[in-house]
């Protein structure tokens, strides 16, 4: 069982950073941490319970094996420009979807699964405004094992399409929730007569962290930031849409030093550090607390934290293309990009990815 003092830890923080997720006309649950979390296990039993329902087609396609190759295999694109393998969501009948719906909700926590149907609700609202063969579809998210999830040996849980990648690892060298992206296009949208901001919660904490830098020389990160810097490889050519975009560019190299990386959290007041750990955990409160709680502490232990650095670009407030916030840690690496809209042009839209540098794909992966 989880340490009790880990969980206190992850509810107090996530109840908090999910609270500010409230909009005019939605509710966001706050992400209370359980006494009984989940975890491997009761992943694997709600696993156990979806297979049986599937056809000898959809096993196939939902359980693969544990490579270097098929874990880097996600993507921030759609599915038209990178396709995926893995479960179609939007293949399962009613039954099927309760069954998977009952794997997210052992994998996530009350937030990580509202963010997965948000984004997805996201691909649904461009689906009628673009017309092209892009893959805008909230039917075009996938389920995949890699390994044998009822052994002791590691195996990987992917959920993801396009604007989510969920990488949860389990039975590896390192408790493993990374690499992590996620995305929204648009920011914000109305569909269902409901309005939908799927990543309010992160971008507010990252803005806050921005704007409460903003005054301090160091804090301004050089050069410019077309997308989120760690992610996947994609390839672009004048007229012509994106190719690749599969994390082919891991293991990721990291900056050093103190040039050019911000400022040190450690050198911020109270009030501000608060906002970093509140910022950190926006991200780190999406898994359910049995796969991520410790990452948190590890990243929130004192030393770490004051030996975090915090950097932005552009404008503090998120409201124009290119601005960007990051937090750099020893360990924790969280970063936020605004880009142009690809289905909308007017508008805008986020891209963001936490990595952990020493237990990305639980520390399996080595290329």
């Amino acid at each position: 069982m989880l340490n009790r003092t880990i969980v206190t830890l992850l509810g107090l923080i996530a109840a908090s950073t999910c609270a500010h997720g409230h909009s005019a006309t939605t509710q966001t649950p706050p992400c209370q941490a359980a006494d009984t979390p989940g975890g491997a296990r009761d992943i694997a039993a709600a696993l156990d319970k979806l297979r049986p329902l599937l056809s000898d087609a959809q096993r196939a396609a939902l359980y693969r094996p544990l490579s270097d190759a098929s874990a880097i295999q996600w993507s921030n694109l759609p599915v038209g420009i990178v396709p995926r393998e893995g479960l179609r969501l939007g293949d399962l009948d009613s039954r099927q979807s309760q069954a998977a719906a009952a794997v997210f909700d052992a994998a996530l926590s009350a937030c990580g699964s509202l963010l997965l149907q948000q984004v997805r609700l996201a691909d649904d609202y461009l689906l009628p405004l673009d017309k092209r063969r892009i893959g805008w579809d909230g039917g075009n998210y996938y389920l995949s094992v890699l390994g044998d999830a009822s052994a002791k040996g590691p195996w990987l849980l992917q959920i993801g399409g396009h604007h989510l990648a969920y990488n949860f690892a389990f039975n590896t060298r390192e408790p493993g929730a990374t690499p992590m992206f996620v995305g929204s296009e648009p920011i914000r949208f109305e569909i269902r007569g409901s309005l939908v901001e799927p990543l309010q919660a992160q971008s507010a904490a990252m803005s806050r962290v921005a704007a409460a830098i903003a005054s301090r020389p160091e804090a301004r990160l050089s050069g410019t930031f077309t997308d989120v810097v760690k992610g996947v490889i994609v390839t672009s050519e004048p007229g012509k849409p994106p190719t690749g975009g599969t994390d082919t560019g891991f293991p990721h190299t990291y900056p050093t030093g103190e040039v050019d990386r911000g400022v040190k959290v450690g050198t911020l007041p109270v009030e501000q550090r608060e906002l970093v750990r509140t910022a950190i955990a926006s991200f780190v409160q999406l898994p359910d607390p049995g796969i991520s709680a410790s990452l948190l502490v590890a990243y929130l232990e004192p030393d770490a934290l004051a030996d975090t650095y915090v950097g932005f670009a552009g404008s503090p407030d998120l409201g124009t293309q290119g601005s960007y916030v990051r937090i750099d840690g020893p360990r924790v690496w969280i970063e936020l990009v605004v880009q142009r809209a690809i289905a909308l042009p007017g508008q805008l839209h986020y891209h963001a990815l936490w990595r952990d540098k020493h237990a990305d794909y639980g520390g399996e992966v080595r290329r």
